[in-house]
């Protein structure tokens, strides 16, 4: 591990974040090449669905002959497909694949599977695809190169973690010192990095042992005998706490109250299997013990087994194994489908343990107080939400630990902390803008500007923690990194920042972009420019959707945006408007100024606010519909998101706005989450009706249908 004296707490905790082998991240970042190299394009894999049918008929329409007009017996998304694989007896007969089974764009609520909503995905060529990739291998070399490379951090992060418990706790200063020095190496204070990063060595014992509860031993909860008579609990889960009691009968009381209702007996199951898949097997026998608990504390064996060594490495190799066993158990190999003794084993379970369930939260993260409960505080769709907000929510867990280290009289922060002495989530706080007073920001106001801008940018880094960090030893040919499969990484973060070539390309040369979608001349041809979309799109995907604050976006006719369907009253409240390019929004208000009087207006000699002139208002919801890209932009300072072509907003209100300087159609808009299911659907950069088949022809028509397939499906 690196002791570089300029190293921080703060960014050890990241780079474990960041480096952590998320089973679902690197099996959709597969998934996402297997689609790439049979489509021809990126898709999010977790969105594209393998369904297995019980029943076909046959089809002149459809990409594999076959259709069903059932809901399917088996389903998964590709992501998972690709940590599962397909079973032996489909290997043997692969042949029936495309007749029983497909991939769709629809999950299995749907009543109908054909050409409307199917992918141009053979089920044999994925197949074959799986065993070239032998993702199974690659995942376990990542595991271990993860284990060797940063497990000595876990045990840093871990004390760090278990300090910010102690620092609450109930304890008396005697007992505070016994403590530490049952725990770490060194108590002098004020601690340093350095004395965190040390072992306590197993001479003189350290006193802490495993709680057991009829002779199971727990995962996360430790027990020390005070000298005092009392007893030191720590709870190494999500929550990360002391408990101090009396005597053991005190310890049998508060064991006795944890398990006395469903929810808690669920809490205290966790703190003995967690999420090992192995140890699921134990809950029968403890739901026993916990009911005899209840009924009489006495008739059940508390103790504790004594742990040699330090405390974290403990804790470190069982987080550590219990991911092994876990990618072991839920990884199917190259070499598992060649055993034939495998194929029983197999037939007889449906599924295999779904990878997103909470029980597969890892040790490797609830033990450093990243867990499914605590992620609910800091993102309300974290669970469900993409891969990239896990991890956002991961790293706010994190620095709550950080904060309650702030706070502990044992820490001298400026050891700890490489730039000041808050961490840098205060200034990533959002700041949401009330009703807009357009007079406040239409006008010349550079420093509100940037200042606004600077918190804007603060907060869209923060949500960027999945970003893969590059391996600067992974370069291509070009100069570009490679991800763990020898593919250029769409987006990344280096020393130098994030990046992405195609949103910088974008944000340099948008009209290389809007030309393709508006009909305008190209400046390359017409496979590179549908390529380029294919790019920038697959960049967006990686980073997902996200707009917890309201966007806006400027247009006008001197921009090519502009529309007087709203000053004219064409359009008007619940209408719906399809974006049919890449739009760029901001959630800077104080950038609209400057929107309307870039460069390019100025040399117009036009009037800037004319009657096409339009801001839209986008309003924050579920149907989240833009990214975050200023990170990654070569204008970091105008705080932009994109929304890609094919997402639908319905009008919610439209006003007419005018000041001193300014007069413009405010047009506030709600995302849906597809496209409606009856009216008319205009396009939003002009406000004419929208013509599926006109922006299909000038798309590159019948001979690359690809933007029309990816962005604007057929609806089912």
């Amino acid at each position: 591990m690196t002791t570089s004296v300029d190293i921080s707490l703060e960014r050890i905790a990241q780079r474990y974040v960041r480096q952590f082998p998320d089973l679902h991240g690197l099996a959709r970042q597969a998934a996402g090449h297997v689609l790439r190299g049979h489509l021809g394009y990126w898709l999010d894999p977790d969105s594209v669905y393998w369904h297995e049918f019980e029943s076909a008929a046959t089809s002149t329409l459809s990409y594999t002959g076959w259709c069903h007009s059932q809901p399917p017996h088996r389903s998964m998304t590709l992501t998972e497909l690709v940590i599962q694989r397909f079973s032996p007896a489909q290997q043997t007969y692969a042949d029936e694949l495309s007749v029983y089974g497909g991939f769709y764009r629809v999950d299995a609520s749907q009543s109908s599977y054909d050409e409307r909503n199917e992918l141009r995905l053979a089920p044999q060529a994925v197949l074959e695809m799986f065993w070239r990739l032998d993702f199974a291998g690659k995942y376990t070399t990542l595991l271990k190169t993860f284990r060797t490379e940063r497990g000595d951090d876990f045990c840093l992060l871990a004390r760090a973690r278990f300090l910010a418990a102690t620092a609450s706790a109930p304890l008396a200063e005697s007992e505070r010192a016994q403590v530490l020095d049952a725990t770490l190496a060194s108590t002098q204070v004020p601690l340093t990095l350095e004395a965190l990063q040390r072992s306590r060595h197993s001479v003189p014992p350290s006193g802490w042992g495993v709680l057991t509860i009829a002779g199971v031993a727990a995962r996360s909860l430790f027990l020390l005998t005070l000298k005092t008579g009392r007893y030191c609990l720590y709870l190494a889960d999500e929550r990360g706490s002391v408990v101090v009691l009396e005597n053991l009968r005190a310890l049998q009381a508060w064991l006795q109250d944890q398990v006395g209702s469903k929810q808690g007996r669920e809490r205290m199951m966790l703190h003995f299997v967690g999420g090992d898949v192995l140890a699921q097997a134990l809950r029968p026998r403890l739901n026993k013990y916990f009911k005899s608990l209840v009924m009489n504390a006495d008739r059940i064996r508390i103790g504790s087994h004594a742990i040699p060594g330090d405390l974290f490495e403990h804790l470190r190799d069982q987080a550590m194994d219990e991911l092994v066993s876990n990618a072991h158990e839920r990884l199917t190999s190259n070499a598992e489908l060649r055993k034939a003794a495998w194929l029983s084993g197999l037939q007889s379970a449906a599924v295999i343990i779904a990878p997103m369930a909470p029980l597969g939260w890892p040790m490797a993260l609830t033990s450093l107080g990243v867990g499914v409960g605590t992620l609910a505080l800091h993102l309300d769709r974290a669970i469900n939400g993409k891969s990239a907000w896990r991890a956002a929510a991961w790293w706010a867990v994190v620095l709550d630990v950080l904060f309650v280290l702030l706070d502990a009289a044992l820490i001298r922060t400026g050891e700890l902390f490489s730039q000041s002495r808050v961490p840098q989530r205060v200034a990533a706080q959002a700041v949401t803008v009330g009703d807009p007073e357009w007079g406040r920001y239409m006008r010349p106001a550079v420093d509100d500007l940037l200042a606004f801008s600077d918190r804007a940018l603060a907060r869209q880094e923060s949500l960027l923690v999945a970003v893969p960090l590059a391996d600067e030893q992974a370069v291509g040919a070009a100069g570009e990194y490679l991800d763990a499969f020898s593919e250029p990484l769409a987006v990344y973060r280096d020393e130098l920042g994030y990046g992405s070539p195609a949103i910088a390309e974008y944000s340099h040369s948008p009209a290389r972009y809007s030309n393709l979608w508006r009909g305008l001349a190209l400046e390359d041809g017409l496979a590179v420019c549908i390529a380029r979309s294919h790019r920038l799109a697959e960049a967006l995907d990686q980073i997902g959707v996200h707009n917890p604050l309201r966007m806006y976006r400027a247009t006008s006719s001197i921009r090519g945006t502009g529309s007087l369907a709203f000053r004219e009253g064409r359009l008007g409240v619940g209408d719906v408007l399809v974006s049919t390019e890449f739009c760029s929004f901001t959630d800077n208000p104080y950038a609209l100024w400057e929107f309307f009087n870039n460069p390019q207006a100025q040399v117009s000699g036009r009037e800037v606010f004319d009657d096409s002139a339009v801001v839209y208002v986008l309003e924050p919801g579920e149907a989240m519909q833009v990214t975050p890209v200023a990170p990654f932009s070569t204008r970091p300072d105008e705080a932009e998101s994109l929304m890609m072509p094919g997402r639908y907003l319905q009008v919610e209100q439209v006003s007419a706005v005018q000041g001193e300087r300014y007069r413009f159609m405010e047009v506030r808009l709600k995302a849906l989450s597809g496209s409606p299911d009856s009216g008319g659907v205009h396009d939003m950069r002009t406000g004419e009706p929208f013509d599926r088949a006109a922006l299909a022809q000038q798309l590159g028509g019948a001979g690359d249908d690809s933007l029309m397939r990816r962005f604007f499906p057929l609806p089912t």
